[in-house]
Formats: C-alpha cells, sequence, structure tokens
C-alpha cells in the first residue's frame, strides 16, 4: 500500500531507530519536531498514521496531535511516552481521542502491531467516509435536479430558506450544521406530488383553503418516505418530515427551525415586512417555537445592520463572522465558515499563518458603516 507513516521526536537517533526497524514495512518519513510535522503535512498531504513522542519542546505532542485530529480527523494518532510522563499523557489521550498509547522504549514487534492496526482504522476510515460522501452525493444531486426541473419555485422556496437555517444553527450553538443545511435543501421534495396550483399559491403567500392546507401538509411526509431510502440520513428525515407539525406535536428542534425559516420566506414572497412576520410569529407560540423565533429575529437584524466585506488577514478583528472558511496556501481548512473571530482565532492565525499561509480576501460580516450626521 502506498500510505505514509509520520513519526515525530525531537531525538534524531529515536528517528533512525524507526526507520531502520520499520522501513521495510511502510513507507516512513520522520520530523524532528511538531511544527516539522505541521509543514510535512502540508506540503505533502495527509499521512495514514502519525506516530508522535509526548515530551518535546515549541509543541508537545498532545498539542500536535490535537492540531492533526482537528485538520486531518482520518489520520490516527498514535502517541509514545516515558513511564515519568504516563499519568499526564493518559489523561491527554482520554481527552484527545488518540488511537494507541505506547510506553518507550518500545519494542519493534509492539510498534509494528500498532502501526498495522492504525492503518487497519484509517482504510476502514477512508472508506466508509468515501461510499458515504459518494452516495449522498449522488442521491442528493438527483433530487435536487429534479425538484429544480419539476417545481423551480419550491426549490427556491428551499434556497432561500437554507442561509436562514445556517445561520439560526450557528447561532443557537448547534452541532452537525450540515444536517440543518441538508434538511432545508430537502425539505420541498415532497412538492413533486402537490398540485401545482395550490404549491403556486402557497410559496406566493396567498391564503389556502381548508382542504388545500390539508392537501400542502401531506408534503412533509412524502418528502421523509423518499428519503428514508438514502443511509445515515435519519435525522435528516426526521427534520424534513417533521417541520409542519404543531408544538404539541413535540418535532425535533431542527424541524422547528425549518418552519420558521421557510415560513418567513413565504411571508417575505408576499411582501410582508420582517418585522411583522416575526410579530405574528412570536403571537403563535403553539406553531412556533419561542428560542427559534429569538434566533430568527437576531438573524434577520445581523442581516438588516450587516454587510459582507473582502478583507486581508491584517485587517480581520474580533467580532468578525466569517461567511467563506479560511483556507491555508494549500487548500487545507484553519477555521471554517460561521464561525465569529475570537482572539484565540487571530492567534492561531497569526502562528500557523505565518508557516502556512492564509489565502486572501476573507469574506466576512461586518456592522455596516451608520452615515455620519453633522452636528447643527
Amino acid at each position: 500500500m502506498s500510505e505514509r507513516i509520520l513519526f515525530v521526536d525531537d531525538e534524531k537517533f529515536v528517528l533512525e531507530t524507526f526507520r531502520r526497524n520499520l522501513r521495510k514495512h511502510f513507507v516512513i518519513e520522520t520530523a524532528g519536531s511538531g511544527l516539522d510535522a505541521l509543514r510535512l503535512m502540508e506540503s505533502g498531504g495527509p499521512f495514514a498514521v502519525v506516530v508522535s513522542d509526548f515530551k518535546m519542546p515549541v509543541m508537545d505532542g498532545v498539542e500536535l496531535l490535537g492540531v492533526i485530529k482537528n485538520r486531518w480527523p482520518d489520520t490516527v494518532r498514535i502517541m509514545l511516552t516515558g513511564h515519568a510522563d504516563l499519568d499526564t499523557a493518559i489523561s491527554a489521550v482520554n481527552r484527545g481521542g488518540i488511537f494507541r498509547l505506547l510506553t518507550k522504549p518500545c519494542a519493534p514487534d509492539a510498534l509494528l502491531l500498532a502501526v498495522n492496526d492504525g492503518l487497519r482504522q484509517y482504510r476502514l476510515a477512508i472508506s466508509e467516509r468515501q461510499l458515504l460522501h459518494g452516495t449522498l452525493r449522488g442521491c442528493i444531486q438527483v433530487l435536487s435536479e429534479l425538484l429544480a426541473s419539476v417545481s423551480p419555485k419550491a426549490f427556491g422556496r428551499a434556497e432561500k430558506a437554507k442561509p436562514l437555517v445556517a445561520d439560526m444553527v450557528q447561532f443557537l450553538g448547534l452541532e452537525g450544521s450540515w444536517k440543518y443545511e441538508l434538511a432545508a435543501m430537502l425539505s420541498q421534495i415532497g412538492c413533486i406530488s402537490l398540485p401545482m396550483d395550490i404549491l403556486e399559491r402557497k410559496i406566493s403567500g396567498q391564503e389556502l383553503s381548508k382542504d388545500e392546507q390539508m392537501i400542502f401538509l401531506m408534503h412533509p411526509a412524502m418528502a421523509g418516505s423518499l428519503l428514508r431510502h438514502v443511509p445515515r440520513l435519519e435525522g435528516v428525515v426526521e427534520m424534513v418530515s417533521e417541520h409542519e407539525l404543531p408544538l404539541s406535536g413535540n418535532p425535533c428542534t431542527g424541524a422547528r427551525i425549518l418552519k420558521a425559516a421557510l415560513d418567513f420566506v413565504d411571508r417575505d414572497n408576499a411582501g410582508i415586512a420582517s418585522d411583522e412576520t416575526l410579530r405574528l410569529m412570536r403571537d403563535e407560540p403553539g406553531i412556533y417555537d419561542t428560542r427559534v423565533v429569538s434566533a430568527l429575529a437576531e438573524v434577520v437584524q445581523r442581516r438588516q445592520q450587516s454587510e459582507i466585506r473582502s478583507v486581508g488577514i491584517d485587517e480581520l478583528s474580533e467580532g468578525m463572522l466569517l461567511m467563506s472558511p479560511v483556507m491555508s496556501g494549500k487548500g487545507v481548512v484553519l477555521i471554517d465558515k460561521g464561525q465569529s473571530i475570537t482572539l484565540a482565532a487571530l492567534e492561531l492565525l497569526r502562528n500557523f499563518g505565518v508557516i502556512l499561509g492564509v489565502r486572501e480576501p476573507l469574506y466576512v460580516l461586518v456592522r455596516k458603516e451608520q452615515p455620519h450626521v453633522p452636528e447643527e
């Protein structure tokens, strides 16, 4: 196999021992520090397994493997530690999700076994991710294209709701944002079975008769039935199929977010002002989750008071909201979109930006500059 193994240790003779004992079994590269290891991973692509010493100057093994976990999560991480540092290292392993902990000195056979186990874990993770990614991407592309061709307005309804959903999820601090955005994208797929005139009037904000409303409310269940055949979409199916349920039916949080976003879009299409829509939603606590409506109000206010601006790395400041990911020179995501710039994030970019480079410009959401009113 062509997978590469990276050994990291600040002692050259230890690295030479690794190379001598294991070069017949693996493609091996070595680094004398944590920063050198990151440079190798950045310039040459990810490694299947990284074996790092625990105690190193500047950046120890815990810090290094923590960065690798965040930026190259498929890479399997193994740590070597001396007996004197064992308690500290075990604590770090429990926090950092390290695959295997080995004590020094480590017998060649034990190290060989651990690295082989790590390789099997890496291949399993890569195969599963590729299968899942390919399946999901293909299914979602087909469904989206089908919706866009059969009902462009239903497709447009979903597209308008998606950024609202994404911003509410970010404001509420919910994990797995991709699931919520995917639910927004697929929320209207059941509309392909609805009479076109009912769908047209609903999307344009017109009132439906009682019977027409009952027909329209069938589409989430229809969408859920279609999506249940796609693997690994259980959470998305729940959001899509429940988003028109009343709160008494206890729909999940994602369904409540989706309901608020879609109804906001409909009322906006009908020309109803944002403030009036939010007031109407607050007056219907049996339909809309008050916490979700508060998040929607905050998102709408931010959009009204903010603008997207392109800036250089030196222009970033605390409080800005990333509208695109911060990418290294080689295309690795350093900070994902949707995150607020903090002092810690600025420090991270200063440290790693010098080593890895940062692609510019960056796109951020900032408050609009208010026009200056001269004093009389």
